[in-house]
């Protein structure tokens, strides 16, 4: 897994965190754009893959047909020339498309980081609901730190150690 996956993997699981028709709106967008740009990339591997296929016929062509120099106008030599002239050209507008993806997947991940920031920053500011609810969450795990201790008659001080 890339590093690019793993910080997307990471923001929708933050995306998730949030029960909102925005985010799940986002959420639902960003994947687009990812399964988009993953088929993209799959048609650069396919077109790049026709293209060294188309390559490797013309260097047979070139090694194998006597006269592939002076009669340039065989069929199996306009065949793959085509096949690799028709590749190279796919493959730059693929990966012109892909590139188009890959920044409007960056923009919604930069969309959905402010939008976490927003929501981080809006629980912060709650403050003494979320601390009462700590508090209150301590005092259940923790019962003797809540106790008063000075109605007992066994209460003792001990010393500091210097």
């Amino acid at each position: 897994m890339s590093e690019h996956e793993k910080h997307s993997a990471f923001l929708k699981s933050l995306l998730t965190c949030d029960d909102n028709a925005e985010h799940h709106g986002l959420q639902e967008r960003i994947s687009r754009a990812e399964r988009d740009e993953h088929c993209l990339g799959c048609a650069c591997r396919l077109v790049s893959l026709i293209a060294l296929l188309a390559l490797a016929g013309l260097g047979y062509c070139a090694v194998l047909l006597p006269e592939f120099f002076q009669k340039a106008r065989h069929f199996y030599v306009q065949v793959f020339s085509a096949l690799a002239l028709a590749s190279v050209l796919c493959l730059t507008a693929f990966i012109g498309l892909w590139l188009w993806y890959r920044s409007i997947v960056n923009r919604l991940h930069d969309e959905g980081r402010k939008f976490i920031a927003a929501l981080v920053q809006s629980r912060s500011h709650r403050g003494p609901a979320a601390g009462h609810h700590r508090d209150k969450h301590a005092a259940s795990v923790h019962p003797l730190q809540n106790e008063d201790r000075s109605a007992s008659p066994d209460n003792k001080t001990l010393r500091k150690a210097s």
